[in-house]
């Protein structure tokens, strides 16, 4: 008998061990196989020459920023990045950078984009290629609305999201009653500038003209002239870049500054622009969905991670860069590193929400546009002697704007 124990201990024992080491065996060989597979694959769309070159290295630096803090990897598999130069406005270079990426390089997903009209052309094609587009910037409001499809994600804004509510702010809880709005003559300044309209009226105030003049226009004064005229309560403004600082200084040398305050979109100050007039600046209020002066932890974090990595500040489209990986990443780990199955893929993309992100508590809408806040901001001097945004008032979990109205579900 007791043999016969002893004979069935040793033949359980072997049992045992047979299958500890098959499923150790089975185990590393998933895991080698794994390791072995074909990194992941991250398309990185910017216009690093042209008109946003600036804005794009920071898009960039941000998204790389995100992916280091990763290792370039998500669930034990390699993350490899490719950027891209969409050399923005020209779109046609746009679209033949997007399909390089994807049927050449075999990218599983593209992230980045600024200019409007490339994000159209390029969600359109992405949509035929059946590839994940997340849209850092690209504010056109039709690619998440009327030509929206599984494919395309916006982490940003979209058109009117932040003017509307920002005009209804400034009209109702700053009292400004009769205003003139000052943009840019294009499809989007038009745009804007009509979304302002419509915020201020519901805020009971009134836009009593609206002013446009050519981007590359060599002296505002006579667009100036026209404001002072109207003798508003207030003006809104959207320019970026050069022309902004030039808006800025006019603004001033014109003797507008401190009789009409000067309202905007988060472009016009910009802290790259503060820096380079900050005297000009002070006191303008714009609305944007980051700033700097965001106190969070997340945020934090990522501002003292910029600049030990990049000898700089961060700016709006850093964080943007930043976000957008951070949701690709999230995307990718939830599915355990299998970007190659696309429903999945997919699914997890339109999941990905952050309670406290470097914008605050962020997610998609049903429709793939971000929801999220936005920040009201003053251009303040710091004790510093430097002028800086700050945050005055937050409109809350603001979601895209539906002019034509909101589809029923």
């Amino acid at each position: 008998m007791m043999k016969q124990n002893k004979r069935r201990i040793e033949l359980l024992l072997g049992v045992w061990i047979l299958c500890s080491l098959t499923f150790t065996t089975i185990a590393g060989l998933t895991t080698q196989a794994w390791a072995q597979k074909a990194p992941i694959k991250i398309g990185i769309l910017y216009g690093l020459t042209g008109i946003y070159a600036f804005h794009s290295t920071h898009g960039v630096q941000g998204a790389k920023l995100a992916f280091s803090e990763a290792n370039y990897e998500v669930a034990g598999r390699k993350i490899e990045i490719i950027v891209e130069d969409d050399q923005s406005p020209k779109v046609a270079v746009g679209m033949t950078k997007a399909r390089k990426l994807v049927e050449k390089d075999r990218v599983h997903a593209i992230m980045g984009i600024i200019w409007s009209p490339t994000g159209v052309a390029v969600s359109d094609y992405m949509k035929r290629a059946e590839v994940p587009l997340v849209l850092t910037e690209s504010a056109a409001r039709e690619i998440t609305q009327e030509q929206r499809h599984p494919y395309a994600f916006r982490t940003s804004f979209s058109s009117g999201q932040m003017t509307i509510p920002f005009a209804e702010y400034v009209c109702k809880d700053l009292g400004y009653k009769r205003l003139v709005t000052f943009a840019f003559d294009s499809v989007f300044g038009h745009e804007e500038a009509d979304y302002f309209a419509r915020g201020c009226q519901k805020g009971g105030g009134t836009v009593i003209k609206q002013i446009f003049a050519p981007l590359g226009t060599p002296d505002m004064a006579p667009y100036l002239v026209q404001i002072k005229e109207q003798n508003p309560d207030a003006v809104w403004a959207l320019w970026a870049g050069k022309a902004a600082i030039q808006l800025l200084n006019q603004y001033q040398e014109f003797g507008l500054k401190g009789k009409l305050p000067l309202l905007g979109f988060g472009s016009i100050t910009l802290d790259e622009i503060l820096d380079q007039v900050p005297d000009a600046a002070e006191g303008t209020i714009s609305v944007y969905n980051y700033s700097l002066a965001f106190d969070s932890p997340k945020n934090k974090q990522f501002v003292k991670a910029y600049q030990e990595t990049y000898s700089m500040e961060p700016n709006g489209f850093a964080a943007q860069g930043y976000l957008s990986a951070k949701v690709i990443l999230a995307a990718l780990q939830a599915i355990g590193g299998n970007a190659e199955d696309k429903p999945a893929f997919l699914k997890a993309l339109r999941n990905v929400k952050f309670d406290d992100s470097v914008r605050g508590p962020w997610r998609f809408d049903e429709y793939q546009n971000a929801t999220s806040n936005m920040y009201v901001l003053k251009a303040v001097r710091t004790p510093q002697g430097k002028v800086r945004n700050s945050i005055i008032y937050v409109l809350k979990d603001i979601e895209q704007y539906w002019p034509k109205g909101k589809p029923s579900k």
